[in-house]
């Protein structure tokens, strides 16, 4: 597996893999460490059932990930911001052996400093004992170098992200080691990084399937992650001190993030002087953003890309120039990676003429096998192509058929005259939100969880061509003399019990009786216009 590989590869080198707060890991470390690591889990487990690991950022993190690659175990990511309700459902579905706690919180522990009684069906190690484990085996048999053939590969999965489910229930898209190579093949000398030491942003939470554009591409090349934690962000004057102090090449982030970086007059060259490249997949890059990094950044290349997470990130990139910002049109979001093939159908499942809108399927080595453990929402999206793409099989091993994985994204999309994808939203009720994927109906069906909701509607607003916050709208069981205010200020407490953070709606608004459509559904293009 190319990260493996490529980690190896420098840990004969004095680079570091990772800087974090005021903690550092060296690209040697980071291969000791994980050697450590999935020695302790191969010995103690049989098998290859996945590992979970919670926490925002630390530089073990990292050699959790690459421990667990080189054991042939997937990771599954959960960020701090998932309420437990979440973390529950993903430990439920996936059933690990293991729960790596890198928190530094008291998330699965009682008063008593014990693990709680729904967690002790797995082995929790916090950062403590994860760190008492490394001093261990530093030295005797789980410090021997782990075999290349242990490692993940081929169509192995090598982590699994769980997404926002119409259902309420997130679904787990599965990425394999194949999956991910032909992502970093395609992707590093996008970003520049070619095995010159180079710094990194790394912003996204691990959760998050953006942060696989510079963590994979990155260690395979031996750059610097410069990582900024929730609490570093959350202070502006803090984070921009860090990046001053980062000396980063790459910069890696939603538009979102970015915009609010752009608040600040002082976010500019001088500030990131040796900055060259910036990715923005996730979400829509609106045109002034563009316009404003072009300014604040002359010599740096915009790159605005496309990518849903079933097909690992990214499939499609363009370097924004004067002419797209100018052209009084959205962003193109890029040309198709050269191992994928995209077809834009219509309702009728043929494809359309060149320039007409319909359905991104994107077919190559990139797409998912699937969900995890979730047959029937798999068959729904994916399935395999039964016309040659005409794509070249990569691989080493035969994975042939991999050139033939299909995905219905969902998304709305035209290809223009220049080859350019052209996005145009969505053809159900998911959303982009600060470069988080949200299904609609996963906090429509939490809503009407909470007591006394009887039904809920959760609408996006839009602000300068981009969805800026969600607004839910929620009919009682019993009318309560609480004010719209309260009541609000209430549902929102109980719903941040259900869901993510960033996917309880801004604001709530109480109505007598949602509106009903002639065909007894509820009205949202009323309750929109009224919007």
């Amino acid at each position: 597996m190319n990260i493996v590989s490529g980690i190896k590869k420098y840990a004969t080198t004095d680079r570091l893999a990772v800087v974090c707060n005021d903690e550092k890991l060296s690209y040697s470390d980071l291969d000791r460490y994980s050697d450590i690591i999935a020695n302790y889990i191969s010995d103690k487990y049989e098998g290859n059932t996945p590992l979970a690991i919670y926490g925002n950022k630390d530089v073990m993190i990292i050699a959790c990930m690459i421990g667990a690659l080189k054991s042939k175990r997937a990771y599954v990511p959960m960020d701090v911001s998932f309420p437990e309700q979440r973390v529950m459902d993903v430990l439920d579905s996936v059933g690990p052996n293991i729960v790596f706690d890198i928190s530094g919180k008291d998330f699965f522990y009682d008063e008593n400093g014990q693990v709680k009684e729904e967690y002790r069906s797995y082995e929790i190690i916090d950062k403590n004992a994860l760190m008492d484990l490394i001093a261990r085996g530093q030295e005797g048999p789980l410090s021997n170098e782990v075999a290349s053939e242990n490692w993940v590969e081929g169509d192995e999965n090598s982590y699994i992200l769980f997404t926002s489910g119409s259902t309420g229930k997130p679904k787990g898209v599965q990425i394999s080691a194949y999956n991910l190579d032909s992502f970093m093949r395609w992707m590093s000398p996008i970003l520049g990084l070619d095995g010159n030491e180079k710094v990194v942003m790394d912003q996204p939470a691990y959760s998050f399937d953006l942060s696989v554009s510079q963590l994979y591409p990155g260690l395979a090349n031996g750059a610097t992650l410069y990582s900024l934690s929730k609490d570093v962000v959350a202070d502006f004057k803090v984070l921009f001190e860090h990046m001053r102090e980062s000396n980063m090449e790459v910069w890696v982030s939603t538009p979102s993030f970015v915009g609010m970086c752009l608040v600040d007059k002082e976010f500019n060259q001088d500030m990131l002087p040796k900055l060259r490249k910036m990715l923005y997949i996730g979400e829509v890059l609106p045109v002034e953003v563009a316009r404003k990094l072009r300014e604040r950044f002359p010599e740096v290349d915009i790159i605005n890309g496309y990518g849903p997470t079933e097909a690992t990130v990214g499939i499609s990139h363009v370097v924004i120039n004067d002419e797209h910002i100018g052209s009084d049109k959205s962003l193109p979001v890029g040309i198709p990676m050269p191992n994928c093939k995209i077809k834009i159908v219509g309702e009728d499942g043929n494809e359309v003429e060149k320039g007409q809108k319909g359905e991104i399927v994107i077919i190559g080595p990139s797409v998912s096998k699937g969900y995890y453990k979730n047959e029937e929402k798999t068959k729904e999206a994916f399935y395999l192509e039964t016309s040659d793409p005409g794509l070249e099989n990569e691989s080493p091993i035969e994975l042939a058929d991999l050139r033939f994985r299909a995905y219905r994204t969902g998304d709305l999309g035209s290809i223009d005259e220049t080859g350019n994808i052209r996005y145009a939203g969505r053809k159900d009720f998911q959303i982009k939100l600060n470069g988080y994927r949200i299904e609609i109906e996963d906090i429509e069906n939490n809503l009407r969880k909470v007591e006394n909701i009887r039904n809920a509607v959760v609408l996006p607003v839009y602000k300068n061509e981009k969805i800026a916050y969600l607004k839910a709208i929620v009919e009682l069981e019993l009318e309560n003399d609480l004010g719209n205010l309260k009541n609000g200020i209430r549902i929102k407490k109980d719903l941040a019990k259900l869901i993510p953070d960033y996917m309880v709606p801004r604001n709530v608004t109480i109505i007598d009786k949602l509106p009903m459509n002639t065909n007894g559904k509820i009205d949202r293009k009323k309750l929109a216009e009224e919007l």
